[in-house]
């Protein structure tokens, strides 16, 4: 397919620059605009490309549960997405396939920096280098759907001479993640969308997620791909098994396990067996579990209560 002319972004040769104002359209499939320094853009679902091959599907499930408990929820996560705050208004009809349909408390683009980043690709392709649980969560919500959703652009590489420049890029940048379940993959191999029926389940990403605040603590600035870097290091000490996810008691059995592998390993181990990778150290880890929010992950109206729910 031929892409379109663009009248407000030109290549930049560096990160977040070279951008100018005004209204893009591309190949029909996204628009956008300058806020603040930060170019946003509009995008179907359907057309974000991941820049890992693998989700946290607990975590995803965990959300999906939550909305269903909690419909301001969906609404909440969908408007800070945007940039747009909370929910101001909504009602049991609204859904995210018709924007009309509810109101986010301030304009899409008031807060940019809550909107989810991504980079452009020279093929003109749009790929996601941070919220694909999000995204995943949002697209399953409202399953019958092609939403639209809202990304930063922190990279506009249209201006690189192709798509293995682009990939060598990524990688050089930390903006990608190409460890598989079986071991390193190729760019080419990456799922061709977000979302959870189309990306593999990843369980020790699922839980880093509930362990967050309990056996480590994300550093600010975070570094990419903090809890896939955990991730590998934990799958390396433990198996997860069907039988570690198949009951609630199971699951917070299998949460008490890997916080204690977590904290009571040398700050200096490095999270792959790469030397050049992060230590647990820089990663955040804690010097002991935060047991209070680990028992209240298991009360009855804690987040396994809910991720064991019957919709």
């Amino acid at each position: 397919m031929k892409q379109s002319h663009l009248q407000c972004m030109r290549p930049s040769h560096g990160r977040a620059t070279g951008i100018a104002t005004g209204i893009v359209m591309l190949m029909a499939t996204w628009s956008g605009a300058v806020f603040a320094d930060a170019t946003l853009i509009t995008v179907k679902a359907s057309a974000i490309h991941p820049t890992q091959p693998a989700i946290g599907k607990a975590e995803v499930a965990y959300d999906l549960a939550h909305y269903r408990q909690k419909s301001r929820a969906l609404f909440d996560d969908f408007c800070k997405g945007e940039g747009a705050g909370k929910v101001a208004d909504f009602s049991d009809s609204s859904t995210l396939a018709i924007a009309t349909s509810f109101r986010c408390a301030k304009p899409a683009g008031a807060q940019p920096d809550a909107v989810k980043s991504a980079v452009i690709a020279p093929d003109g392709q749009v790929y996601l280098t941070d919220g694909h649980h999000t995204v995943s969560a949002l697209r399953a919500s409202t399953p019958d759907s092609d939403i639209t959703l809202s990304l930063r652009i922190t990279d506009d590489l249209r201006h690189l001479s192709s798509m293995a420049v682009f990939w060598d890029y990524m990688q050089q940048h930390h903006l990608v993640w190409l460890e598989g379940s079986t071991g390193k993959i190729a760019p080419q191999e990456l799922p061709t969308q977000v979302g959870i029926d189309v990306m593999q389940d990843d369980p020790y990403r699922s839980v880093l997620y509930f362990l967050r605040g309990i056996a480590y603590e994300r550093p600010e600035p975070s570094p990419p791909f903090l809890e896939f870097y955990l991730g590998a290091w934990l799958k390396s000490q433990m198996a997860i098994t069907p039988a570690d996810t198949a009951t609630q008691q199971a699951y917070f059995a299998l949460l008490q396990k890997a916080a204690q592998l977590l904290v009571q390993a040398s700050p200096q181990t490095h999270t792959l067996p790469n030397s050049a990778s992060p230590t647990l150290s820089q990663l955040g880890q804690l010097s002991e579990v935060n047991h209070k929010k680990l028992n209240k992950l298991n009360n009855p109206d804690g987040k396994l209560a809910l991720l064991y729910s019957k919709p």
